[in-house]
């Protein structure tokens, strides 16, 4: 048999035959993981952490975000305690659809005029053969035509209704693609598949009284900051790297795709014709107002959502019935509230101080020692400000040290 075709547990043995170290891991969660991926010989765990208290649109959330680096979360509890101070974020997504390319070669007689009549009748088959879509509020909204020489390229725009909706784009986009070939002109299809490119675009903003933030000089020195990565790549990917820390970890935590997103953002973040920030953070009179524009191609049912224990306790923890409409917003806002606890802290204590003391746990974690000696430990190496492996192992060894003095 094939590697592909080996149930899990013997893809392990012939794994360890070759001298390969495994971590143990449960037959049923094994299996379990086993239909959802390919060649599966293990896991990979991240922490699930909480923002306690994120308000969106007048009501409050606790969010979870998976993620291995604490000053994300930390950073977000931030963010978000600060805006919910002023009143919370207000948020919106526009949630039209996926878009869908079909590309044809055609006949050099050919004409797209008479190819555009027949695009309401191919509407109407196509919701009738994905009829479960279009009940549950989604479905084929338009269609679009352009022609370059001998291509035809078809541009169409799928309501995914709560789903992310990747795969049932695709089974539409190849049936429509199979209707239209039978047409006149139309000699061979290319391809039929869906786009990453930006769409279901979420706006979120915020607006703070300076006096929370310390003041408008820390409120000028966030806005100039802003204003600069709207001209400078450097500064700009920056800024939305940290953007994408607090994005990143919702869509995990969700079972979202992170990469149709992260797609979608680094072409919406060239839109003007250069790269720029996501966000941007102006004052005005005594408040400083932060927005950010993202696209979201997110779902709250379908792919691996519904068949996951973990994925469900999200969704627990976010709160019933929750739509894709609010998760966007959640996520979003997220987002931001991460991009103002970034800027705040370069704007005031600097960012590494704040990382260190964070990443100060990773290495403590690391250690082979008691969970009393590694709080021991964290204490010296914060309270020292020496964050490194050797200063931890040095540590180590004075709280040993100390332990056993006490103890005679």
């Amino acid at each position: 048999m094939k590697f592909y075709e080996l149930p899990p547990a013997k893809r392990r043995e012939l794994l360890k035959q070759q001298g390969i170290e495994l971590d143990e891991i449960d037959t049923e969660v094994l299996d379990e993981l086993n239909l959802l991926s390919e060649n599966v010989v293990g896991q990979l765990r991240l922490p699930v952490g909480i923002v306690q208290n994120l308000r969106v649109n007048g009501q409050n959330y606790q969010v979870p975000m998976a993620t291995e680096e604490p000053s994300v979360v930390a950073a977000a509890n931030h963010g978000a305690s600060i805006a919910a101070k002023a009143g919370g974020f207000i948020a919106e997504s526009h949630r039209d659809g996926i878009w869908g390319q079909i590309i044809l070669q055609v006949s050099e007689d050919f004409q797209v005029a008479k190819l555009q009549v027949l695009f309401p009748e191919l509407i109407k088959l196509t919701n009738n053969k994905f009829a479960s879509l279009v009940n549950h509020g989604g479905g084929v909204k338009t269609i679009t035509a352009k022609q370059e020489a001998e291509l035809l390229f078809l541009k169409i725009l799928v309501d995914p209704a709560e789903a992310m909706g990747a795969n049932k784009v695709n089974s539409i986009l190849e049936y429509m693609a199979a209707k239209l070939s039978a047409c006149p002109g139309i000699e061979q299809k290319l391809f039929a598949i869906l786009s990453n490119y930006p769409s279901q675009i979420t706006k979120v903003k915020v607006e703070v009284p300076v006096a929370i933030i310390g003041g408008r000089k820390t409120a000028q020195k966030i806005a100039l900051l802003s204003k600069i990565g709207q001209t400078d790549p450097m500064r700009a990917v920056t800024n939305n790297k940290g953007i994408m820390n607090g994005i990143d970890a919702v869509l995990l935590a969700t079972g979202n795709d992170t990469r149709a997103v992260a797609a979608a953002c680094g072409v919406w973040s060239s839109s003007s014709g250069s790269y720029t920030n996501l966000s941007e953070w102006i004052v005005q009179e005594d408040k400083l107002i932060g927005q950010l524009s993202v696209p979201l191609p997110i779902g709250t049912v379908g792919g691996s959502i519904n068949s996951r224990k973990d994925i469900k306790q999200s969704y627990r923890i976010l709160g019933k019935n929750i739509t894709s409409n609010q998760l966007a917003d959640i996520i979003a806002a997220i987002g931001l509230a991460n991009n103002l606890a970034a800027l705040l802290a370069i704007a005031t204590q600097g960012i590494q101080k704040g990382h260190m003391k964070l990443q100060a746990r990773n290495i403590v974690a690391s250690l082979k020692a008691t969970s009393q000696e590694q709080k021991a430990v964290l204490q010296k190496l914060v309270s020292s400000k020496k964050y490194s492996q050797a200063a931890a192992r040095e540590f180590l060894q004075e709280v040993r040290k100390e332990n056993n003095a006490s103890r005679n």
